[in-house]
This record gives C-alpha cells, structure tokens and sequence, in this order.
C-alpha cells in the first residue's frame, strides 16, 4: 500500500512539474505576443502621427503654391513647367528692353519703377519746355511780324529789280534769236559735210575688192581712215611693183606689146602664188587624209608639202593658207594621198579647195640653194643642215650655187652683229658668196625668199626647230655663246 501511495505520489509531483513548466511556457509566450502587439500599436501611432504632419506640411506647400500663383497672377492648378513657358514668353515679348540675365518679377518690379521715373522725369523735362515755348509764342509771333514786313519790303524790291531783268532779258532774247539763227546756219552746213563724209565712207568701203584678198577682213573691220591707209599701201604697193616691171621691161629692152605682157604675167607679184597646181577630190575627216588631183604626179614624192587655199583668188597669197598637208602615197598618174599636218578649224578643208606649192613642179625636181647665215633656233649657231634634211625628205635637194634649174634660193641674211662682233662661224667668203648667188639669181629669174617664207612654205615655223620636234635624235639646241 506505501507503494502504491508513493508512485502515485511521485505521478502527481510529475504531473504538476508539467503543469508549472506549461504554465511559464503559456505565460512567456503571451507575453511576448502581447509585447509585439504592442509595439505594433506604437509603430501604427508614430507612422500615423508622421504621415499626419506631413499631410500638414504638403497641405501648407499646396495653400503657399495656391497664394503664390494668385499673387503672380495664375491660375492655382497652373503646371510649373506651363507658368515657366509663359512667364519666359512674357519677358521676351512684352519686356524686351529688360535685359537682366535673371528674370524675376522683384527685379522687373523694380526696373518698371525706374523706367516709370525715368519716364516722369521726361515729362517733367518737356512739360518745361512746353512752359517755355509758349512763353516765348509771343515773342516769335512779334518776331515773325517784323519779318514779314521786311520780306514784304524785300519782295517789292524784287519785283522792282524783275521788272528790269525781264526788259534786259527781252534784250538779250533779240540777240539771242539773231545768235539762233546763224547757228542753225552753221548746223546746216555741218549736216551737209556729215551727210558728205558719211558718203566719202561708203565710197572707201566699196575698196574691198581692191586690197589683197588675206587683206580684206582686216579692210572691212577697219575704220574710214584704216582703210584709206591700206588702200595707200596697197597703192604703194602696186606702184613698186610697176616699177619693178618697167625695171624688168627696160632691161630686157622689150618692145613688142604681146611679149610685155607675157613678161609681166611672169614676173612674180610680191607673196602670191604663181597658180594652183591642183585640188582637193575628198576629205577623210576620221583618218586626217585626203585625196588631192593634181596636173601630173611625175617628179611628185612622198613628204612633199603642199598649202590648201580657198579657191575663189586664184592666186592667193602664200601666207592666206587655210591648212598644210604632206603627201603619203602617189596612187595614180594625177592622184596623190597626203595627211593633214595642221589646219584651221574655223575654216576647214572643203572638196574643192585648191592646192598649191613652190617645192615641186611637174617632171621637174625641187632644188634649193641657201645663202646667208641661216639659223632658226636659238642656239647660236647655223641650222643649214638642218633645213636641207627637209628638203631632201620633201623629195628635193640643195644645191651649193644657183643655176637656171635651181627652184628657190633661200637667204637667211647677214648675221647680227653682237657687241660689235660677228658670229666666228660667218667668213669674208660667205659674204662674197650671198652677193654672188643674189645677183645670180636675179639674172635668172629665180625666186628668192627668207627664212621665214621657206619655212611657211613647208608649213613650219621657227618653234618647230626650238622644241627639236625636227631634229635628229641626239640633237638638241645649245644657248648662244655655250
């Protein structure tokens, strides 16, 4: 039975150590739910108080917000950005003269306020004025009466002194008409000299046709008294040449009509050519060749030079040439192939136009003589040998002396004479000989022409020789003196 009594002795003390234990346990745990509830409640009650201030403040800002705008004169739901926009608008457009780099109304304010005094300062300024200009209306307005009664004074002066100008101008009106009349005399006459003048123009206009043909543009673009001075030359011109004839007449004693005028058609005419030796068949404007018929290709060669000319003159002047063509191949008994060297092109080869040259005539060969100191560049010495390879590659030859089958006679002159000294190339005995093969020449007839003609015949120029296009490789002009 004690066993029994204290095992459920010891059972209960068990049972309320449970107890106790779940009762502090219960008991720490409420605690601590309570303990978190409340301080939920103190976080919810200081939140709360916080957002109500801060209600308080943003409701303030809105009112202070609201009041400005009212004072600015806004709407209260005006944007910021949009009161920004317009009161820049308003600063630009209607207070442009304020030119404070901030633009605030306290400082606009008080630049109004300047401006408003500058403003009654002025009107005080003028007010004045006005005070002192009307004080002085009286004194002007005495003024101006005492004027006009001097100017009435001055004007019937005036009139006065009219009256006298006006009988003297009636005068001078009669001398006038007198002085009227003889000018208008005088002006008729001059009219009658202009209308004669005028006439004496176009009487001189109508001497076209008597200059040389190359000659005729420049005549016709001239003034009356450029072409009275040509017609004066060509006059000139024609008088040597009658000279020259009856020179040629009187020497060969000729008195029969018919041989005159035989030797007179012989006898060459300054630069013109003797006659066409044939003409232009076609033109291969592609390839720069064309086809030439001549009287006789016999004696003709390849390289040989011929001159194209208009052929309305029959016998133009050699240096009227509208072009230069070299022959390339003879292809029939009076047809003959040649290239273009150089020709106009304002004025280009026709069919039709008329060829001519001086360096060959046919069945007959072209021979040269050269007198004189030739030089046709700039080197300072003689160019002889040169020249005579373009004769021989046109088909002719040069010849030392003139003979009656000589063609041309070439004389390049006496050299020039330099710091009182001739070239040591030039002798004694080459002036013998130019004088010799001159007066030859002239004795047979032979045509004789400088350097710069026989040049222009084989359609170069002095330049030619200067850029060495016709000299052999390895050749090249020195300076004078080198």
């Amino acid at each position: 039975m004690a066993a029994n009594r204290a095992s459920a002795q010891q059972g209960l003390t068990i049972a309320l150590i449970v107890f106790v234990m779940l009762t502090f346990i219960l008991a720490v745990t409420t605690y601590l739910f309570f303990k978190k509830a409340s301080d939920a409640d103190t976080a919810m009650t200081a939140a709360n108080a916080d957002s109500s201030k801060a209600k308080q403040e943003m409701q303030k800002v809105a009112e202070d917000r609201a009041k400005l705008l009212g004072i600015l004169g806004f709407p209260e739901d005006k944007a910021v950005a949009d009161v920004e926009t317009e009161t820049n608008e308003a600063f630009e457009k209607k207070y442009g003269d304020f030119r404070d780099d901030q633009k605030a109304y306290l400082k606009l304010s008080d630049w109004l306020l300047g401006a408003v005094k500058s403003k009654d300062e002025a009107l005080k300024t003028l007010q004045a004025e006005k005070l002192a200009m009307e004080t002085g209306k009286d004194q002007a307005l005495a003024d101006s009466r005492n004027r006009q009664n001097e100017l009435e004074q001055l004007l019937k002066k005036q009139e006065a002194d009219a009256e006298a100008e006006r009988a003297e101008f009636n005068k001078g009106r009669e001398q006038y008409e007198e002085l009227t009349a003889r000018l208008q005399a005088d002006l008729k006459k001059a009219n009658e000299a202009s209308d004669r003048m005028k006439l004496l123009v176009e009487e001189i206009a109508k001497g076209e046709p008597l200059v040389a043909v190359d000659q005729q543009a420049k005549y016709k673009a001239a003034k009356a008294e450029g072409q009275v001075t040509q017609l004066f030359d060509e006059l000139r011109k024609r008088e040597g040449m009658i000279a020259r004839q009856n020179e040629i007449l009187a020497d060969l004693r000729v008195a029969d009509k018919g041989l005159q005028d035989m030797v007179l058609a012989a006898t060459p005419k300054d630069d013109r050519i003797d006659g066409f030796d044939g003409q232009v068949v076609s033109v291969n404007e592609v390839e720069g060749t064309l086809l030439l018929d001549v009287t006789s290709t016999q004696g003709l060669r390849t390289g040989t030079v011929f001159n194209i000319y208009n052929p309305n003159d029959p016998r133009p002047q050699i240096g009227a040439k509208k072009a230069v063509v070299e022959i390339q191949a003879i292809e029939g008994p009076n047809v003959a192939r040649a290239r273009v060297r150089h020709q106009s092109t304002r004025d280009p080869i026709l069919a039709g136009d008329g060829v001519a040259t001086s360096l060959w005539s046919p069945g007959q060969g072209f021979e040269a003589v050269f007198v004189g100191y030739v030089q046709v560049d700039r080197d300072g010495g003689q160019d002889t040998d040169d020249l005579a390879r373009l004769v021989e590659r046109s088909g002719g030859r040069v010849e030392p002396s003139v003979n009656p089958s000589t063609t041309l006679l070439v004389d390049a002159g006496p050299p020039r004479i330099v710091a009182g000294e001739k070239p040591a190339g030039w002798r004694p005995a080459d002036e013998t000989r130019r004088e010799r093969m001159l007066k030859e020449a002239k004795r047979l007839g032979i045509r004789v022409v400088g350097i710069d003609t026989f040049l222009d015949m084989m359609g170069l120029d002095r330049s030619s020789f200067d850029t060495n296009r016709l000299r052999p490789a390895g050749r090249t002009p020195q300076p004078a003196g080198s």
